[in-house]
């Protein structure tokens, strides 16, 4: 083809997959206006009443010569582009915005999606990129970032107001939410302009040209025009077409030849078999570690404007003042040609061409050669607002652009602080006998020369055979890699109130997104289809818990310190009875996990204490534990986890310090409810559903094989 990246991405990939459902839903339909195009041109695999509209639209523009203009395409193939591609499509870019973190306070903006404005003080993104207010947060639209010919420009920020105007809709996939008024450095939201919501449908015909601009990557604007067509128009309030997109283009929009606005893009459409995303090289593609460009993309999705604007009028908000600035957006959705006087067109008005040409003489792109293109119609005025005088000159911005994803810089992660309770805590360090278990220094370089994704450190003060400290946001820990997991992990505790401003809960902060460290080889990571896919009963269980980690300034910072938490070098195999206080919200089979039921109760004791404290903990490696092949050899994992609290007795700047350690023990459990190890079919997200094979048989009266019910996962 972010809210932070991480949460972005987990949150677009169910998308995807509701969107890969629908693919296949009207892949014979697709198939035949495929052919249908072929031979009749654009527009034969379109409703009659669709190319009647499309057809009264055009007829309807080119009425009203209002705007001449040529376009040419230099190459033989016209690809996604940082430069104009004409003089309306930089009109039509204006109002289209990066969405990103607001920078400041050390942290530069990142680019998570794509967003633009659909009139004076709103902006239009995806659902999945801000479900809800709280995702807003401490997040800005930066317009105007581009490429021209002095360079990359920075552009200028504005933040987004979640509490003047927010309302989000899952089904279209959309969120619509106010912007400032003001920019960072004092400029002016209304001389961007707006794209306008058109409601009328007829805007486009299967098999015509579409275009996108996107901030893809979270990078500079980018144009995706021509060699783009429309492929199919569902009920459903969904387009599909082809064009090249690519993480962070969520929320671009998707115009028709004359720059209208005709969708909301939110996601591509992968390839796949049997259930599996599949690569370009055609094998299965893995989400842990294997990039999004390594799919094979089949098509693109996104929401119709017509059936956006129609939810929109369902809607009713909170305040006069939210319902005022609804109402100025509605208002402006009506069609522009809509008054225009036309002589009764026929379907055949919108020229469709007899062996598959693009018939129409109106800015119709040849991506075979050099050409020019004649613009007949005035659409770009009236589909894209533009603002009443020159959008300003961008003033110099301090913060520095990155291109990174996720936490833009490991290097400057700060790790643990030994000085944090007023008493410096060091480190802990390991014997001699297990020292050559440890991923050391000269590890590190040694992957850094052979490996050109590894994230590079600063290592020229740090000894060779030293354990690499790997620093995080508020911890560090070092990994053993001979087992895979932490040896240890060092965590600071903060629970005091004014270290716990952030009003995001744990859900608002998205679901599990276990990632990869970039700065150690994978093959010293345990991952999901080593053990916690296969092995159903094991939870992924944190080392440094989330909760304990989860502090710090209100937004970013904050944010930064939940996600670092789900790293797999943090994570070793618990069982759930043993991990969780109460699994799903109950007791297992009438037990109280031991582990989660100390950690909650930890927490409680810390914060009551004054809210600080230091906390060494890390599973028991090599002397209790298991092995199992899980499908991919044999995986060693631990029974015993160990924990070392420090606090201080005081708030004094130097107080005395209190020191408890804990072992805890889970094969009790394990001996007793077992791995519970599962093949084949991986049902993340159908939970509710989920009944016993016996139980569906009773249901429908049904008697399925003695092999099936013995395979029978459900508890």
């Amino acid at each position: 083809m972010v809210t932070l990246v991480g949460e972005v991405k987990a949150a677009r990939q169910a998308v995807l997959a509701e969107a890969l459902q629908r693919w296949e839903r009207h892949a014979r339909r697709r198939d035949a206006d495929r052919k249908s195009i072929a031979a009749q041109g654009p527009g034969a695999a379109d409703s009659e009443i669709q190319r009647k509209r499309y057809a009264e639209r055009e007829a309807r523009r080119k009425a009203i010569q209002q705007f001449s203009a040529a376009e040419r395409m230099i190459g033989d193939a016209w690809e996604p582009t940082v430069f104009a591609p004409s003089e309306r499509a930089r009109q039509a870019a204006i109002p289209v915005a990066r969405i990103v973190t607001l920078p400041g306070k050390g942290y530069e903006a990142q680019g998570v999606a794509t967003g633009f404005l659909i009139s004076p003080g709103l902006l239009m993104t995806n659902h999945h990129v801000f479900p809800d207010p709280s995702y807003a947060l401490s997040m800005g639209a930066n317009f105007l970032h581009q490429t021209d010919e002095k360079g990359k420009q920075l552009g200028i920020f504005f933040a987004v107001e979640p509490e003047t105007f927010f309302l989000s809709d899952a089904v279209l996939d959309y969120a619509i939410v106010a912007v400032a008024a003001r920019g960072t450095n004092g400029e002016r939201l209304e001389d961007l302009g707006f794209v306008r919501l058109i409601e009328a449908a007829g805007k486009i015909l299967k098999g015509r040209p579409v275009n996108i601009i996107q901030h893809p990557g979270g990078g500079a604007r980018q144009y995706a025009t021509t060699g783009n067509l429309l492929l199919d128009i569902l009920d459903e309030g969904f387009l599909h077409y082809e064009a090249d997109t690519a993480q962070g283009s969520s929320g671009s929009p998707v115009f028709n030849e004359n720059w209208e606005l005709v969708g909301l893009h939110h996601c591509g459409i992968p390839d796949s078999r049997d259930g599996q995303i599949l690569r370009d090289d055609g094998n299965p593609w893995n989400a842990e570690g294997d990039p999004e460009d390594d799919i094979h993309w089949l098509a693109n999705e996104g929401a119709r404007v017509s059936h956006i604007v129609a939810s929109l009028k369902m809607v009713r908000v909170e305040s006069e003042a939210q319902q005022r600035m609804l109402t100025e957006l509605l208002t402006s959705t009506a069609d522009p040609l809509r008054n225009v006087q036309i002589e009764s067109a026929a379907p055949d008005a919108a020229e469709m061409s007899s062996k598959g040409g693009v018939g129409m003489a109106q800015n119709i792109f040849n991506i075979s050669g050099n050409v020019t293109i004649n613009f007949a119609a005035p659409a770009a005025a009236a589909a894209v607002v533009p603002p009443e005088k020159p959008a300003p000159t961008p003033k110099p911005i301090t913060a520095l652009e990155k291109t990174q994803t996720f936490d833009p810089d490991y290097a400057e992660r700060p790790g643990y602080d030994p000085d944090f309770l007023g008493v410096e805590v060091p480190l802990p360090g390991v014997t001699a006998a297990r020292a050559e278990e440890l991923y050391t220094v000269d590890d590190y370089r040694a992957y850094l020369a052979e490996d050109r994704n590894a994230i590079e450190l600063d290592t020229h003060n740090l000894g060779g055979t030293d354990p690499l400290e790997l620093r995080y946001h508020h911890f560090s820990l070092v990994t053993n890699k001979k087992y895979r997991m932490p040896m240890w992990t060092a965590v600071n505790v903060d629970y005091r109130a004014e270290a716990r401003e952030d009003p995001r809960s744990r859900q608002d902060f998205g679901g599990e997104n276990w990632r990869l460290d970039g700065r150690v080889p994978k093959k010293f990571q345990l991952v999901d289809a080593d053990i916690y896919g296969p092995a159903g009963n094991f939870d992924r269980g944190h080392i440094v818990r989330r909760d304990d980690n989860c502090w710090g300034e209100s937004g970013l910072p904050t944010a930064y310190a939940n996600a670092d938490t789900y790293h797999w070098t943090n994570c070793t195999p618990q069982h759930e009875l043993f991990n969780q206080e109460t699994p799903d919200g109950k007791e297992y089979r009438g037990r109280i996990g031991i582990w989660g039921a100390f950690e909650g109760r930890l927490a409680d004791q810390i914060e009551a204490g004054g809210g600080q404290a230091v906390i060494f903990a890390g599973p028991v490696l090599g002397t209790d534990g298991r092995t199992h092949d899980f499908g991919r050899g044999r995986v060693w994992y631990p029974l015993k986890f160990w924990k070392v609290v420090i606090v201080p007795e005081t708030t004094r700047r130097r107080p005395r310090l209190l020191a408890y350690g804990f072992v805890f023990n889970q094969s009790a459990v394990i001996k007793e409810f077992g791995l519970d190890i599962k093949e084949g079919l991986d049902l993340t997200g159908f939970g509710r559903q989920a009944k016993s094979i016996k139980a569906i048989g009773e249901l429908a009266g049904i008697e399925f094989p003695d092999v099936v019910i013995a395979a029978d996962q459900a508890p």
